[in-house]
């Protein structure tokens, strides 16, 4: 196991593209989905290295979380109800909860 120096801001450069009740959008999905594959490759990296138990479980939930936002976004888009606010924000939240417990551990680390 490695002591892995990562910051938060390593791991998330660009923004999700989304806020609460925006209308979900080509963009939006484009952004998201953009996000998500950069912070898929770095999590790789990471869990490569062997980072402590505690942080790749962290890792990988917040990478999970990613995933089904954009999974989510991708489907509203396809079926072109761009208004459906709802059917994004139960994963919206979930990427909220994953993403606050990851940038609290990370900071926690110093």
């Amino acid at each position: 196991m490695t002591k892995v120096n990562v910051k938060m801001a390593d791991l998330q450069p660009m923004s999700l593209g989304y806020e609460e009740g925006q209308d979900v959008t080509r963009e939006v999905l484009h952004r998201a989905d953009k996000a998500y594959q950069y912070f898929h490759n770095k999590y790789l990296e990471l869990v490569a290295l062997g980072v402590e138990p505690e942080l790749r479980d962290l890792l990988i939930g917040y990478d999970a979380s990613l995933e089904d936002f954009v999974g989510r976004v991708r489907q509203v888009v396809k079926s072109g109800y761009y208004y459906d606010t709802m059917g994004v924000f139960s994963v919206y939240l979930e990427y909220n909860d994953t993403y606050a417990e990851l940038r609290d551990y990370l900071n926690s680390r110093g």
